[in-house]
């Protein structure tokens, strides 16, 4: 996040075009959920599919970025949880306890990151 405060303005322009798409990922993630929940999945199986889903947003986010912020992410995800996309659901367990609280741990986006860019995240009722 600090380095995204000293991104000279066209690179912050650039950075938020790449952030508004996985804002919409996670809109996806919370219907998702919502129509799991409906059909009568159980809160580990409605956990484990946003994790997955944030999973394939980030690939997806990271393919609009330079080689270099890729691997300064992907570094720190592989030295905290040993794969450089990111924590586990069960990894996200741990801490939580709850597969409700992996659920919305895996649906938050970085609010920092996000003012950094002049976003701002707010899910849409589903």
């Amino acid at each position: 996040m600090c380095r995204i405060r000293l991104l000279p303005w066209g690179e912050k322009v650039e950075a938020q075009k790449t952030r508004i798409p996985y804002h919409g990922l996670l809109e996806d993630m919370h219907r998702t959920a919502a129509d799991m929940r409906a059909a009568g999945a159980t809160d580990e199986e409605i956990a484990r599919e946003p994790v997955d889903m944030r999973d394939r947003a980030k690939a997806i986010t990271r393919a609009g970025m330079t080689p270099e912020e890729v691997r300064i992410l992907e570094e720190r995800n592989t030295a905290e949880y040993g794969d450089p996309l990111g924590p586990t659901a069960d990894q996200l367990y741990a801490p939580y306890g709850t597969w409700q609280q992996v659920t919305d741990a895996s649906m938050r986006t970085s609010y920092a990151v996000d003012r950094e860019l002049g976003l701002e995240y707010k899910p849409c009722p589903v």
